[in-house]
Formats: structure tokens, C-alpha cells, sequence
């Protein structure tokens, strides 16, 4: 194993695997997975994924039989529901290294890896037990493959030369084995944008000779036979499980799901609210963090490449093309979620890594040391900006019952130190290890000091009341509190509760009822409600996961801290 690829590891045990149990399933699109897989356990159900005792149509299988899997081995616990998302992380960390690697060296393979394993949404993402950071090392790994597979440059050889039908076979069947993977993962996503990547890369690559009139030649070596072993493996691996659905669910699942679930989403609000077609640029920055500053290092090229019109080199123009493809894709979209652009990190990390090297190569030039300079001291910057904030929101975190509400206050100003005193000393070819080092350090500071209260939780808390309280003929309803997280913890099913008047018409139903609510939301609805009422457990917490920048800057205990009834009507 060669010695990077090493680091790479302890690095991602570091900020990516590191404390992935110390908290709760969280009240978000996270329980649907948790759970979901923990009753495929239950039920014996390997096919259909079912959540609250309903069948759950709105992803496919894969993640929950990758987190079944965990629970498997590990039991059913926070951790194991979340081990598929790290492993998947650190599957991009190597991912990553090994395609710039290939492309331009080892060096900057490196800290393009390391760039994607301290960036704060790839740790985010990996701390969730969600779907998105499989589906994205899937199409990840398909991208590449496919542009191996069709490549004419012979940085991408292997085993045979470049232009073998045994090359571009293998490495097509690995693209359409991965691109098969994501569709069972997250849907159509899969193959879409491998192929909104590659396929005008390939017509580019594969033009006719400058000069003459544009016609399309087909890559030597690649044969029909080809096309059809890897279409053969993807349609072997990504049929058999949609066909099993629409032999027990009916065709009109194959319509919901493609339909519904895909196009309905991308082309309209039902999901997801509209936002404005820009609202991924500072999605990426805030991401990239703390990596983002060091996006000035493109300036320079940019201008050039536009003042002279010269297309870029092939692997630049494969980059460039590999991030801007997804990007205009989902913000074309009407319903967008910030997680959707994962897929841009690993070529928008190389890209940074690359520019970072050839700025160091070249730092004895006063304008590249200058840039670099600049870069790193707007890192600096934003450390020192996040330090002020926890300091501030230090009362806040100390209310949620962290131990050591300082520490990520002192870690965002160690890092920013640390990274001056590297600027200021002239020692810019260490800029990158300190940002690397305070990256890691930040990432911990975060996960173990904001994002991990103390156990037990208040979800565990109420699932432990609800559980005392349940009897045979009960129902559960739930109003804008643990409305997804608490069945994982007390196995009761639940409805959901969506206006006030539902809420009404459940606790004045004749059968025992337990709601789960905000008392500010229960407050102007006992006058409505005629039976009365009786207290079962009163939560009080503050939930770190939902925290914005106003609530840290100025912090007021009472807005933030969250009450949660549980009532019953009998």
C-alpha cells in the first residue's frame, strides 16, 4: 500500500469514521433509512422497504440492504446505520486520489483526496446515514470508468494499450456495473450524469482531425459486442429488483417511481421549494470548506483562457466539464436540496489540488506566492470568523449539555494560528498540511462539541415514555416533534399530524390517543380540544442540528430551546 494512501486512511478514520454512534438518529430524512432497514430485519422483507408500517416507494434498495447489512454485523445502532455513508466517504477520499493521480501525479492525488476528506459537507454527509454519499463514490466510479472506457489518451491505460478491445471492454462493464449500482441506490441519477459528463467529452475527444468538417469517429477497439456485454451487465444488475416491485406492487409503481419520484421532482416544487438558479454556488462554497479561499488560484487561468480563447488541455477540459455538467443539471431543477451536488466534489477537488501544486512549484515567482499568500490567509479568515461564532454561541452549546462548549471556539482559532504563523514565516509550502491538520481538528471539534449532545437524547427520552404508557388499542400521533426519529428508538408506529385541526380531531377521537408536540404548537388548541388532557413527560433541549448563524451570534437560550409535549387523552 503505497504510503499516501495510508494517510489517506488515517485521515478518514479521523474526520469521517471517528465517533459515527455518539448521536441519535436525527428527525430528518435520516430515520427513513435507519428504520427502514431495521424493519427489513424485523419483517424478513428483502424487497420492499417499509417505514412506519407503510411500503416506502420513494428511493431504491441498496442503501437500506447496505445499512440491513451493518445491522447484521454490528447490531442495530447508530454507528452501524450510518457505516455505509463513511465507508462510501472514504471510497471518494480514494476515488479521488486515484483519478488525479492518473492524471497528474502523486502529489497531487494527495491532497486532492485530503481535500475531499476535511471538506466539511463530504464529513456532514458521512456522519448521516443517507444515500448520498454511496450514490455519489457509485457515480464517481462510473464517470471514470466511462472515460477510461472511451479515452484515447494514454494516461488512461492499463493492463492492455489504450486503443484494446480487451481495455475498453473491461473498463465499460466496470462503468455500466457502477452506473447499475447508483440506480439502485438513488434512481436514473445513476446513468444520467456519468453520461451528461463523458458522452460530449468523448464526441470531443473522438472528433475528426482539426480542420476539417466535424464527423464523429468511434474510438478504436470498441466493438458493438462491447456495448452489448455492458449493457448486458447493466441491465442484469439494475432489472432484476425494479421488475421483482412491479410484479408485487403493480406497474404503477415503475410509473410512480420514474415518474413521480424523479421527474416530478427534478421539474417541480411538490417536493421540494423553488430556488433560484444560483442557489448551488454558495451551496459548493460553503462545502469546499475550508478549502474554498484557495478557489482564487483560478483566476488567473480563467482570464487567460477567456482573453485568448485556447481550449484547455484534455484532462483540464475533462474536470471542467465533469463539474459544470452536474452543476448547471440540478440547478436547472426547480426542486433543489443542497446535498444533490456531492457528485461535483471529487473534480472540483482535484482541480484545487492541482492549482495549489503549481502555485507551490512556482512560489519562488512573486505572483504565485502572492496568491498563495492570499489563499491561505482568507482560510485564515473564515477560521477566525467560525471561531467568533462558537465563542459566541458557547451559552447555546452549554445549554444543549455539551461538556466542553469551548472547544470549537479553540480549535477554529488554533487552526487559523497555526495556518498564520505557516503564512507569516514564509513557509507557504506547508499551507496545505496546516489546512489539512485544522481541517481534521475543526471537523472533530464539530462532530463531538455541536452535532453529538449527550445521551440519552430527547428522542430516546420520549420513546422511553411512550414506551411506558403504550397499551394494546393506543395510537400515536405526532405534530412537528420526533415525527420520523422516534419509531427507530420505540418501534410504535405513528401518525403524522400535519394542521392544527388534525391535531384537534385526534386527542377528541374516543380511542386512547398519545400525541408528541411543541407545547407552543398544543397552547392555542386546548381551548378547542373539549376532553381533557393529561401530561405524560415534558422535553426540554436544544437541538444543535437545527442551529443557524443567528442563533450562535446572538444567542437567546429561550428562542432556541425546544418543548416538547407528550400527551394522552386518556
Amino acid at each position: 500500500m503505497p504510503p499516501p494512501v495510508r494517510w489517506l486512511l488515517v485521515l478518514c478514520v479521523v474526520t469521517l469514521l471517528l465517533g459515527l454512534g455518539r448521536s441519535a438518529v436525527t428527525d430528518s430524512d435520516e430515520a427513513f433509512y435507519a428504520e427502514s432497514a431495521r424493519q427489513m430485519i424485523v419483517s424478513g422483507d428483502w424487497l420492499t422497504p417499509q417505514y412506519n408500517a407503510e411500503v416506502r416507494f420513494e428511493k431504491p434498495v441498496l442503501m437500506y440492504w447496505l445499512i440491513a447489512a451493518a445491522y447484521g454485523v454490528g447490531g442495530v445502532t447508530e454507528a452501524a446505520a450510518r457505516l455505509p455513508s463513511a465507508l462510501a466517504g472514504l471510497a471518494l477520499v480514494l476515488l479521488t486520489y486515484a483519478v488525479a493521480s492518473r492524471w497528474y501525479d502523486r502529489a497531487t492525488g494527495t491532497l486532492a483526496g485530503a481535500i475531499v476528506a476535511t471538506t466539511f459537507g463530504c464529513a456532514a454527509m458521512a456522519w448521516q446515514a443517507l444515500p448520498d454519499l454511496p450514490v455519489t463514490a457509485l457515480i464517481t466510479f462510473a464517470t471514470w470508468a466511462l472515460v477510461r472506457a472511451l479515452s484515447s489518451d494514454r494516461r488512461d491505460a492499463g493492463t492492455w494499450p489504450i486503443d484494446a478491445p480487451g481495455h475498453r471492454r473491461a473498463w465499460l462493464v466496470v462503468a455500466a456495473f457502477a452506473a447499475a449500482l447508483a440506480c439502485l441506490t438513488k434512481g436514473p441519477i445513476g446513468i444520467v450524469l456519468p453520461a451528461l459528463v463523458v458522452l460530449p467529452l468523448a464526441c470531443w475527444e473522438h472528433r475528426g482531425p482539426a480542420g476539417t468538417a466535424w464527423h464523429l469517429r468511434a474510438p478504436a477497439g470498441l466493438t458493438m459486442a462491447t456495448v452489448a456485454a455492458a449493457l448486458g451487465v447493466f441491465l442484469a444488475v439494475a432489472v432484476p429488483w425494479f421488475a421483482a416491485m412491479a410484479q408485487v406492487h403493480g406497474a404503477a409503481y415503475l410509473v410512480r417511481f420514474f415518474v413521480g419520484e424523479n421527474l416530478t421532482r427534478f421539474a417541480t416544487p411538490e417536493f421540494n421549494d423553488p430556488r433560484p438558479f444560483w442557489f448551488y454556488v454558495p451551496i459548493l462554497a460553503g462545502g469546499l470548506l475550508p478549502w474554498t479561499p484557495f478557489a482564487v488560484l483560478w483566476a488567473p487561468g480563467i482570464a487567460r483562457a477567456i482573453r485568448t480563447r485556447v481550449v484547455p488541455q484534455l484532462v483540464d477540459l475533462r474536470l471542467i466539464v465533469w463539474t459544470l455538467a452536474p452543476l448547471l443539471f440540478y440547478s436547472a431543477s426547480v426542486g433543489k436540496q443542497p446535498r444533490y451536488i456531492l457528485p461535483l466534489l471529487p473534480p472540483v477537488a482535484i482541480l484545487l489540488a492541482r492549482s495549489i501544486r503549481e502555485h507551490l512549484d512556482a512560489r519562488a515567482e512573486p505572483r504565485h506566492a502572492r496568491r498563495l499568500r492570499m489563499s491561505a490567509a482568507g482560510v485564515v479568515m473564515c477560521w477566525l470568523a467560525l471561531a467568533w461564532l462558537m465563542f459566541r454561541g458557547a451559552p447555546v452549546l452549554a445549554a444543549a449539555g455539551m461538556p466542553q462548549p469551548l472547544i470549537p471556539a479553540t480549535a477554529f482559532l488554533g487552526a487559523a494560528v497555526v495556518l498564520g504563523a505557516a503564512v507569516a514565516t514564509g513557509r507557504l509550502n506547508t499551507a496545505p498540511l496546516a489546512v489539512v491538520l485544522g481541517g481534521a481538528v475543526t471537523l472533530l471539534s464539530l462532530h463531538f462539541q455541536v452535532l453529538s449532545p449527550p445521551r440519552p437524547s430527547p428522542v430516546e427520552r420520549a420513546a422511553a415514555t411512550l414506551s411506558e404508557a403504550w397499551r394494546e388499542g393506543h395510537t400515536l400521533g405526532t405534530h412537528r416533534a420526533f415525527g420520523r426519529n422516534q419509531i427507530f428508538y420505540s418501534g410504535l408506529p405513528r401518525r403524522e399530524l400535519v394542521t392544527p385541526d388534525q391535531v384537534v380531531d385526534f386527542l377528541e377521537s374516543p380511542a386512547p390517543a398519545i400525541a408528541v408536540i411543541r407545547r407552543r404548537d398544543l397552547a392555542p388548541l386546548e381551548s378547542r380540544i373539549a376532553g381533557p388532557l393529561r401530561r405524560l413527560d415534558r422535553i426540554d433541549y436544544v437541538d444543535t442540528a437545527a442551529l443557524r448563524i443567528g442563533d450562535l451570534l446572538h444567542p437567546d437560550l429561550e428562542s432556541v430551546r425546544q418543548r416538547v409535549l407528550i400527551v394522552t387523552n386518556r
